[in-house]
This record gives structure tokens, C-alpha cells and sequence, in this order.
């Protein structure tokens, strides 16, 4: 069984080609641009490198959100329009297990981080028990010094942290979390072959594309905009 997995959650961007949980091929990368420019191009041109067609695809994942609002789009968009013209299904990820699986089995809590701007995160927190990932916090969006006391009171012991959401807020976890452990930047970006892991776990879940709906979190400044309008 042969899946495709996409991430364009934030800046960065991945393609993975995993067969029966195995990789066939992946691509990341840490400064993708404008999504929408290179995806498509960047999908024909990893099939071709593993001399792959796009009909021999099963299924098609994708981080389902939270992330940007126009990134989670053209993900979500692209992965509709081939699964609709291969009537095949698709599974849509939590951006944020994707992104905690860089960190796989880890003995401390796990806790990804992406910038949501207006002075909040994306977030939630984790803990790998054998081989799954249970909730601790679950997904939100939240200031972070609010996320970070709920983490505090836990007493939880060391936390991982991780994301591109430290570029702006590594300051503020050392500072409110004592025992908090960063990981390295490079584990900071996710990785389409994660969507991809996660989505075997979920074939049984697989919705036609017109079901697949992005999760924001919260409303989007057009949404905002327009209620204070009415």
C-alpha cells in the first residue's frame, strides 16, 4: 500500500512516498516559499526520482492543521484535487503529533510549538507510552505564558520542546518552565513521512476529499473582520 503525505503547515515544506510503512522517498525542505509555486512540480518530480506514478498512490495524507491558514490550504487543496481525480480517499494529520513524531518514543513529555501570531501558539502536549502517543494538553490556541504555567502545574518533570514557534518563544519556555529541554533546530520542522506514518495508523478513518476540512484552531482574520462588521 502506497501513500502520499504532504506538509505545508508553516515555512517549511515536505513530500514523502511511504510504501507498507517503508520509505520510498522524501523530500524536505526548511524554507519552502510560497507553497502554491512549488508543490506541484516538487510532487512530479519525487514521484519520477523513485519511478513512481501518481496512480500508484493508495492514499493521501496531509496535516489537517493547525499551521497557516494559507499554507494548510494549498496542502489540503492539492491533496484534494489528485485524490478527486484518482477517486482515491484521504486522511487528514494533526499537525501537531506529525511534528512531536521527530521526537519518537521519547521518555519526557513532548511538546511542539508553532507561532499562531497575535501573541499565541499552537500547541499541546504529549507522552510516547510504548509505541502511541497519548494526550496530556490537547491541541489549542493559546498565549504562551498561559500554555506554559498549564505545563508547570503538571509536575511533569523535564519537557521536550520543539517547533518553529521557538524561533519567536524560546525565551519564554526557559524562562517558565525550569526543566525545560530543547530540542535541536533541525528537529524543528516536520516531516511529511511522519503524516505518512500516522496516516496508516488511520485507514481504517479515510474520508473522500470532499470531507477533508481544515482545523484552525480558531477564526481567521477574515472571519474576525467581518463579525466586528455586522
Amino acid at each position: 500500500m502506497n501513500i502520499l503525505a504532504l506538509d505545508t503547515s508553516s515555512s517549511s515544506g515536505s513530500i514523502a512516498v511511504l510504501k507498507d510503512r517503508k520509505m520510498v522517498a522524501e523530500s524536505t525542505v526548511g524554507d519552502a516559499g510560497t507553497h502554491s509555486q512549488w508543490l506541484l512540480k516538487a510532487i512530479d518530480s519525487l514521484l519520477k526520482s523513485v519511478n513512481y506514478s501518481i496512480s500508484d498512490i493508495d492514499y493521501f495524507a496531509v496535516d489537517a492543521g493547525p499551521g497557516s491558514f494559507t499554507g494548510l490550504r494549498i496542502g489540503i487543496s492539492v491533496i484534494k484535487g489528485l485524490a478527486w481525480a484518482l477517486n482515491k480517499k484521504v486522511i487528514g494529520i494533526s499537525t501537531l503529533q506529525a511534528l512531536s513524531y521527530n521526537l519518537p518514543y521519547s521518555n519526557m513529555a513532548v511538546c511542539p510549538i508553532l507561532d499562531a501570531r497575535k501573541g499565541e501558539i499552537y500547541s499541546a502536549l504529549y507522552r510516547f507510552e510504548k509505541e502511541e502517543l497519548k494526550i496530556i494538553l490537547a491541541e489549542q490556541a493559546i498565549a504562551p505564558d498561559a500554555f506554559f504555567s498549564k505545563i508547570a502545574g503538571l509536575d511533569l518533570g523535564p519537557v521536550m520542546f520543539l517547533g518553529e514557534g521557538l524561533k519567536t518563544y524560546e525565551g519564554a519556555v526557559r524562562t517558565a518552565t525550569l526543566e525545560a529541554k530543547i530540542a535541536p533546530p533541525v528537529l524543528w520542522n516536520l516531516k511529511a513521512s511522519n503524516v505518512a506514518l500516522l496516516a496508516f495508523e488511520k485507514i481504517n478513518e479515510a474520508i473522500t476529499p470532499a470531507e477533508l476540512v481544515p482545523v484552525y484552531l480558531r477564526k481567521s482574520e477574515a472571519e474576525i473582520k467581518l463579525k466586528k462588521n455586522k
